[in-house]
């Protein structure tokens, strides 16, 4: 039993040692970077084949550099789903007076579920957004 007490503690300082160790990240969200190589997109919306939308977005990407690393490698794949989603809204929708919020959380999904495996994009920014 004089066991006991000596191993309890060091349970103890076992166990607070791997919650703090899992939770610290390894950067902080503020230094993750912008990505803004994708150009500006023109499309048409849905059934709307003489309007157009041009819409510029720059994703902030995490971890810095794996993020940054994944996101420049699938460019090609994140501007083919942008293409998808904003040829799929109507003018209905891109006439929306909350549609820049809209179209944020949208692009967000898209990019983490679809296209992100190791890093995350964590907020879009639309940078241009114009109906013509």
């Amino acid at each position: 039993m004089q066991g006991a007490p000596c191993r309890f503690p060091v349970l103890i300082g076992l166990l607070l040692c791997f919650n703090a160790c899992a939770s610290t990240p390894k950067y902080l969200k503020e230094d993750c970077p912008n990505y803004t190589e994708i150009e500006t997109l023109r499309v048409n919306p849905a059934g709307a084949p003489t309007r157009h939308l041009r819409l510029k977005a720059i994703f902030k990407v995490c971890p810095p550099t794996e993020g940054l690393a994944e996101i420049k490698r699938k460019r090609i794949e994140m501007k083919h789903h942008l293409i998808v989603l904003l040829s799929a809204k109507t003018t209905a929708e891109l006439e929306d007076p909350l549609r820049v919020e809209k179209l944020q959380k949208e692009i967000l999904q898209i990019a983490n579920q679809k296209v992100m495996k190791k890093g995350e994009v964590i907020d879009v920014f639309i940078a241009d957004i114009e109906l013509e």
